[in-house]
């Protein structure tokens, strides 16, 4: 009988998202100069480049681990918001009167699209964009029904909603890529880190040690040679456009 131990397969999932909003459509494709209108960064930018960030803190960058908190205070500061909103709205709807059957609005034709996201930070971002979908549909019920004006619509869903996800979505815009050192070469004070101090400025110090990370930020590989060494041709690049690549299916584990 053979003695091996038995092997499972990685864990995989099909993930969708379903919107009904042309608002919340329009926050995850975003708009780009060409319309003639504003730019608007989408959520799909946004997931590109949480991705780099995720990528780049699993190789020992403490700069993309201080790019990791701002984005989880951001998520926390949007998610804060949309639940005010929310509660706001709710509270409108709850005024209808007993006898009066009003049904939950949905599109005949919603957008669907497969998610995939570079990290936990993105999926936390889908979610708030769920979110935000389900209340511009209250919102246009509630307006529909009489219990909100013209004005009144426009603000809760483009100036107060809609500004808190287009707040997130800018979040992560500015992120120059991979700082060219790690927590290796900030240790050794070498050349790579003297280089990214002087572009990219002094870093707390409990960041800098890695004594502060945010809850989803990636492990370390440094049980690969990852991250101990760091190199300078990925200053700025992308650091795995594998990773960021559509696939059929999303890794669960």
């Amino acid at each position: 009988m053979s003695s091996a131990e038995p092997r499972v397969g990685q864990l995989r999932s099909r993930i969708e998202m379903t919107l009904h909003t042309y608002p919340a459509v329009l926050a995850w494709h975003g708009r780009g100069v060409e319309s003639g209108k504003p730019q608007v960064v989408g959520l799909k930018q946004f997931l590109f480049l949480a991705g780099r960030i995720h990528q780049a803190a699993a190789k020992d960058d403490p700069y993309a681990d201080s790019w990791l908190l701002m984005l989880a205070d951001k998520v926390d500061d949007t998610r804060q918001a949309l639940h005010q909103l929310k509660h706001r709205v709710s509270r409108l709807l709850e005024t209808i009167p007993e006898g009066l059957d009003v049904s939950r609005n949905v599109s005949q034709q919603p957008f669907v699209t497969p998610v995939f996201t570079g990290g936990q930070m993105g999926w936390q971002a889908v979610m708030l964009l769920m979110e935000y979908d389900g209340i511009v549909r209250d919102v246009l019920l509630a307006h529909h029904i009489g219990l909100l004006g013209n004005q009144q619509r426009a603000a809760m869903i483009r100036d107060q909603g809609g500004h808190a996800m287009r707040s997130l979505c800018y979040a992560p815009v500015k992120f120059p890529g991979f700082s060219g050192a790690t927590r290796n070469d900030f240790a050794a004070n070498n050349a790579k880190a003297r280089a990214a101090k002087e572009k990219f400025g002094e870093l707390q110090r409990d960041i800098l040690e890695g004594t502060r990370r945010s809850e989803f930020a990636p492990p370390i590989r440094r049980e690969l040679g990852i991250g101990l060494t760091g190199s300078q041709d990925l200053v700025g690049t992308d650091l795995n456009d594998e990773l960021m690549t559509p696939r059929s299916e999303e890794d669960n584990g």
